[in-house]
């Protein structure tokens, strides 16, 4: 038996997926020095040169160690390693066991909602938004609600937020750097948006507040603007990344999950 919903959803044309087929034939018409293709987010400068370096020593590993099954959560030190990062740019004390190391931003972001959310739930996108989120919103078992972005600024509206939240809402993912505007979220924003899900938490279960799901893939690519540490701003964040836009490593698929421990 086909699961239609499945079936659905590949057979769907993909935009993204549209653009990018259409940049190849361009590519191959007038020459890819003339295409400026947006569409996938595939890297225009080349990784750095230590992550060469690292996969060289990585082959002069052990058989075992090089192509065996790690832990579930990541090699211990891996997730150190992430851990210590953080925490000496953001003047933090996480730890490895904060982090958790996954197959990339998606999985990042499927684990995460898979785990704060119960099939019935609601979980809130600041639109416009990366599609794929509703994708995996709807495999949890959720209903994606929306809430308009600013029209003038793309800022976070936090009126708009809150007028989506419900009984039903248990996370609202946000992402800044946004894909697809740009925008920034500024600290009062994110600030403001903190007081009011702290407003509506104070009415419900402490045991079930609503999650704050930080995706950040962009982090790094700023142009002087603040990128605020969103767990420093509001207490129940998941912050979901990955080094494919920040290294150019798509392909490698390599990103994380931090549980922060405060």
């Amino acid at each position: 038996m086909i699961n239609e919903t499945m079936y659905a959803r590949g057979a769907e044309s993909s935009i993204i997926r549209e653009i990018f087929s259409y940049g190849l034939e361009r590519k191959a018409q007038i020459g890819a020095e003339n295409v400026f293709d947006f569409s996938l987010g595939n890297p225009s400068v080349p990784a750095p040169a230590a992550v060469a370096e690292s996969i060289k020593k990585a082959l002069e590993l052990p058989s075992d160690q090089l192509h065996g099954y790690t832990p579930a959560p990541g090699l211990p030190q891996c997730r150190a390693a992430v851990a210590e990062s953080l925490n000496r740019r953001f003047g933090t004390s996480y730890e490895g066991k904060d982090v958790f190391m996954t197959v990339g931003a998606a999985a990042s972001l499927t684990c995460t909602l898979n785990a704060v959310t119960n099939p019935g739930d609601e979980v809130i996108v600041i639109a416009p938004y990366f599609p794929e989120y509703r994708v995996w919103i709807e495999k949890a078992g959720c209903t994606c609600v929306e809430a308009l972005a600013d029209e003038d600024t793309f800022q976070l509206s936090v009126d708009n937020v809150l007028k989506a939240i419900s009984d039903k809402t248990a996370a609202v993912i946000i992402d800044s750097p946004n894909n697809p505007t740009g925008a920034v979220y500024t600290r009062d924003t994110l600030t403001r948006l903190a007081n009011v899900l702290r407003e509506v938490n104070a009415k419900r279960d402490p045991e079930n507040p609503i999650v704050l799901i930080s995706d950040e893939p962009y982090r790094e690519i700023v142009y002087g603007a603040e990128v605020p540490w969103v767990p420093s701003i509001y207490e129940n964040t998941v912050v979901c990344y990955s080094y494919s836009k920040s290294l150019s490593l798509p392909g490698e698929r390599v990103g994380w999950i931090l549980v922060p421990n405060t």
